[in-house]
């Protein structure tokens, strides 16, 4: 059970440090293109580039749909505040 945490816990700080570095991607965009509004809506880091077009790999799909879920959440809550 402790193995299993620990592999829990270093996946956690995997997807995190991923997160960290897709969201500073996207800042420097912005910072490196002020005069453009540069369309973020529906950005997310487990996405890809198919064709043309983004998509949710398949074995990201629940993943991605959970943290959409979250957001819309998120949004909510503060609304109500």
């Amino acid at each position: 059970a402790e193995l299993v945490e620990k592999i829990r816990v270093l996946g956690q700080d995997v997807l995190d440090g991923v997160k960290f570095g897709f969201d500073n991607a996207v800042d420097q965009l912005k910072a490196f293109n002020p005069t453009v509004e540069l369309n973020t809506e529906g950005l997310n880091m487990l996405k890809r580039v198919e064709n043309g077009g983004i998509v949710i790999p398949p074995e990201y799909t629940q993943m991605v749909e959970d943290e959409e879920e979250d957001e819309q959440g998120d949004g909510e809550d503060q609304g109500e505040s």
